[in-house]
């Protein structure tokens, strides 16, 4: 049987995520990608985390240190030997020039020593001269203006893929907590037979638990400021509540979305081949 990459815990073939650590389980050749606040390993395309459904980010890799190359052999080895050379050559001039200056100050002291002494001449009286005035006092140093504070940085706007997704994030909320306002919110006011969203989704819940939900957004379509298209594709997992079975489903769907009072929900959609 094969191994959860994270704890390697075994797991049946097809399951989506790891009953003992809640790893994403496939694409197990892409590599460990985890979430950076739970620290749950994730798939590389999820959008929000399943755990703990924060945003996910990609994170470049460290680049690799470069060793840096050691000198040529015959250039290393000339430097020290050099050294040395040098070191010796100052010692022994610093010798030289220190018993050249001892020899003039000897023949200084004996030449001065043979000529006769004149008495010294008397030292004229010291003026006293005037104290100076003393200086008035400096004025006190005005304290430094304080420095105007730093604005604020602004805030980026949101992007309409952002802005969809936040939509998306709210009906995957009401799947899983059973919340059906929630979810009838996230329904356009003209989506065609909203009613019968409504029966499903009870429908739906009698007979399973939403044990977990991701979703991808790709192919965002601006057609004008109220409205855009959108490849949403979700990956399911489900308990039936009567036998306890798992179940994992994917499934893509082509989305219109509708700005409604200054909210983007779903008019329309349907599922994409």
């Amino acid at each position: 049987m094969p191994q959860c990459p994270h704890c390697r815990t075994e797991y049946d073939s097809g399951q989506r995520y790891c009953q003992m650590c809640g790893s994403f389980l496939l694409h197990p050749e892409v590599g460990d990608t985890f979430c950076p606040e739970c620290g749950i390993r994730v798939s590389p395309r999820q959008e929000f985390c399943h755990e703990c459904d924060a945003p996910l980010k990609g994170q470049a890799a460290a680049a690799p240190a470069v060793e840096e190359q050691p000198a040529p052999g015959g250039q290393a080895a000339a430097a020290p030997a050099a050294a040395p050379a040098k070191g010796s050559q100052m010692m022994v001039g610093l010798l030289v020039g220190a018993g050249v200056i001892i020899l003039l100050l000897l023949i200084l002291v004996f030449s001065q020593s043979d000529k006769p002494s004149a008495p010294p001449a008397p030292a004229p009286p010291k003026a006293e001269a005037p104290a100076p005035p003393a200086a008035p006092p400096a004025p006190p140093a005005a304290a430094p203006a304080p420095a105007p504070p730093a604005p604020a940085p602004e805030a980026q706007p949101a992007t309409l893929k952002d802005q969809l997704q936040g939509i998306l994030a709210k009906m995957r909320e009401a799947r899983l907590n059973k919340d059906i306002i929630l979810l009838m919110n996230c329904y356009s006011l003209t989506y065609p037979d909203v009613e019968s969203k409504r029966r499903e989704a009870l429908k739906a819940w009698d007979n399973y638990d939403y044990t977990n939900m991701v979703f991808t957004v790709d192919e965002v379509q601006p057609l004008n400021e109220d409205n855009a298209n959108a490849k949403v594709t979700w990956y399911v997992d489900l308990r039936n509540r009567r036998t306890g079975e798992l179940i994992s489903s994917t499934q893509t769907f082509q989305v219109r979305f509708a700005k409604e009072l200054g909210q983007w929900r779903i008019r329309s959609l349907e599922e994409a081949e």
